[in-house]
């Protein structure tokens, strides 16, 4: 995990587009491709993504986006229609493996501007 942007800048209600700039990128930094399927990304309560058959390679990364829209190489979507997930006064994304292993984290207290850079 390389970023996250928490802060949508709009109701985190309804609005598809203020629901997709609301986002986590997920960055292969390993030397291998990774394929993510059925790895899943979290928050502090537990609202789930998991992910479908995309390959990162190398260096690689893909934008995880709260809202809806159409899968591609460099942008998935969670699917949501109604409400954030991730919490603009502090929260974590968490990042598990096929296996359930937790492979990285991102915590942040809300003081960062609607933005963090995870490492």
């Amino acid at each position: 995990m390389s970023y996250v942007h928490y802060d949508a800048g709009g109701p985190d209600v309804n609005d598809r587009e203020v629901l997709n700039s609301e986002y986590v990128v997920i960055e292969n930094r390993g030397c291998e491709a990774v394929n993510l399927r059925g790895w899943q990304l979290m928050d502090e309560v537990n609202h789930v993504y998991v992910f479908p058959s995309i390959t990162l390679e190398s260096g690689a990364s893909v934008k995880v986006h709260t809202g809806y829209g159409t899968d591609t190489d460099t942008d998935l979507y969670w699917g949501r229609r109604w409400g954030a997930v991730w919490n603009n006064d502090g929260d974590t994304a968490y990042l598990y493996d096929g296996s359930g292993n937790l492979v990285d984290s991102c915590s942040w207290t809300g003081d960062e501007g609607g933005a963090v850079s995870c490492h």
